[in-house]
């Protein structure tokens, strides 16, 4: 009985082994993971984009051919079109729902308005305000000075973590949770998390300064990046009021800006040395480079993830042919190996069982 019980075990651990190594197989392949789309600019110099809804889709920023930033929408990878933004010399885009209305913050005059857009029109929140992010319900966060809730015509300032004197709210799922940062009376900033119950409860870091909150998905995990004690900044997750740190890919700083309700995340690290970021994915308790999932001389290289929806699709930031460009990724429906890395894999998995035979023969 205790020979069968090793084998069945055996057999368990092994067939958890081969589901790793199709994994990293399929991971290997690179090509068959993400197809890209250039979402293209406004006639300017540059292009990025921020967030993305359910329906795929896309808002950001562009420059001009005058060099102004201009907010935008893209949908299902199409052509940018651009928002409207009275009078304002700038304009950006930070914030999308499930019904297309957006969100984000023009500049008159050099006076920061935080403006909504939606089907009926263009809403001016007014000068001094800021509009980072809204829900499904059309509830809107922003800053004024202090983070402030948005919603039914009627501004909610969320106040001050203890001893602040600014803050600003970034992100609200749709149960009404916001996520923001402020300082406290030291100066340093910290995140935080505000409900309707709770009031506002302040993020920690990993040993240094100072941390950001970013984004909330729907049960309520937040992301951002906090600071360690030797002064670089990591994303990481809290989940229940439980950080962890989710690395970087090669050392340096990381920053995360996007999740969705499956739990993966995305943004942006630097090695110490780096010129420049690498976009990345956390998922299932690990950091990949997204320029690994892309296909082998695409033209691309991914420098920042912004934004990603229920059904992983990614937009963000990079360099296309060394031109700066906003990209939109689309998951492959079939992620498998490549033929060439079939042989290799075979050959593993027969190793692997003749070792596990030989083991349990033996005992």
């Amino acid at each position: 009985m205790a020979r069968t019980s090793r084998v069945i075990l055996g057999l368990q651990f092994d067939m958890r082994i081969i589901g790793l190594l199709f994994t990293f197989a399929a991971l290997a392949a690179g090509n068959t993971i993400y197809s890209i789309t250039n979402l293209g600019g406004l006639g300017g110099s540059s292009s990025t984009a921020y967030a993305i809804n359910g329906a795929g889709t896309v808002v950001g920023w562009a420059a001009t051919a005058t060099g102004a930033d201009q907010a935008f929408s893209s949908v299902n990878g199409g052509a940018p079109q651009k928002f409207s933004a009275p009078a304002a010399s700038d304009s950006y885009a930070y914030g999308v729902n499930d019904s297309g209305a957006a969100v984000g913050t023009s500049y008159v005059n050099g006076q920061a308005h935080g403006l909504i857009w939606n089907g009926s029109g263009t809403t001016d929140l007014g000068a001094g305000t800021y509009a980072t992010g809204i829900n499904n319900a059309g509830a809107v966060v922003g800053s004024n000075g202090e983070a402030f809730l948005y919603a039914n015509g009627v501004f909610e300032n969320l106040g001050t973590l203890a001893g602040g004197d600014w803050s600003s709210a970034y992100g609200i799922n749709n149960s009404g949770t916001v996520v923001g940062y402020g300082t406290l009376a030291s100066g340093v900033c910290r995140g935080f998390i505000w409900t309707a119950s709770g009031g506002m409860t302040e993020i920690g870091t990993f040993g240094g300064a100072d941390s950001y909150a970013n984004a909330v998905d729907g049960a309520g995990d937040v992301i951002g990046e906090a600071s360690l004690a030797n002064g670089y900044e990591n994303a990481f997750v809290d989940i229940g009021g439980v950080m962890t740190d989710l690395g970087t890919l090669a050392g340096g700083n990381s920053f995360a800006y996007g999740i969705n309700d499956s739990g993966s995340i995305v943004g942006y690290s630097w090695s110490p040395t780096g010129d420049s970021p690498d976009a990345f994915l956390y998922s299932n308790g690990a950091m990949v480079d997204l320029n690994s999932l892309i296909a082998a001389g695409s033209g691309w290289q991914l420098l920042e993830a912004y934004g990603i929806n229920d059904s992983d699709e990614i937009v963000g930031s990079g360099l296309f042919d060394g031109r700066p460009e906003s990209f939109l990724l689309t998951p492959d429906a079939d992620p498998i190996p490549e033929p060439s890395a079939v042989p290799a894999l075979a050959a593993l998995l027969v190793l692997l069982v003749a070792l596990r035979c030989r083991r349990l023969g033996s005992r």
